[in-house]
């Protein structure tokens, strides 16, 4: 799951003041935070790997945030296995699987929340900005 901005969005962001931009940096590591922890239940998991590689990340001072199934150096046949389980698996030595779409119910259960405390926290910046 990847959250990411527009180009011109950043850059407005980017410009505002530090304590402005706080209050969305923690939306965001909230949601973030939130996203992985939902991800963790909703993931299929036997042997606890599955959930043992789910993480997330906060680039650009917190403004962008990144739950991964899996982590990028990890070998092919790992991220083979993590890219089966999320999507199925439809020819192969063991045949057809359907898959477990736990990082998109994740997005999909979040996005409201997601939305709704990120305006918050716009608007908040701006009403400190702006001073009311």
């Amino acid at each position: 799951m990847k959250v990411t901005g527009d180009k011109k969005l950043m850059r407005q962001l980017k410009a505002l003041p530090e304590s402005a931009r706080g209050h969305l940096a923690t939306a965001m590591r909230r949601n973030v935070e939130e996203g992985e922890k939902i991800a963790n239940v909703l993931a299929p998991d036997v042997t606890h790997e599955t959930r043992g590689n789910i993480y997330s990340e906060l680039k650009d001072d917190g403004l962008t945030g990144i739950v991964y199934a899996i982590p990028s150096d990890a070998p092919q046949e790992d991220k083979d296995r993590a890219y089966s389980i999320e999507h199925g698996r439809k020819k192969g030595r063991r045949g057809t699987t359907e898959g477990h779409k736990y990082m998109w119910q994740t997005r999909q259960y979040l996005q409201k929340k997601f939305r709704g405390r990120m305006r918050r926290a716009m608007k908040k910046a701006v009403k400190e900005v702006t001073n009311g």
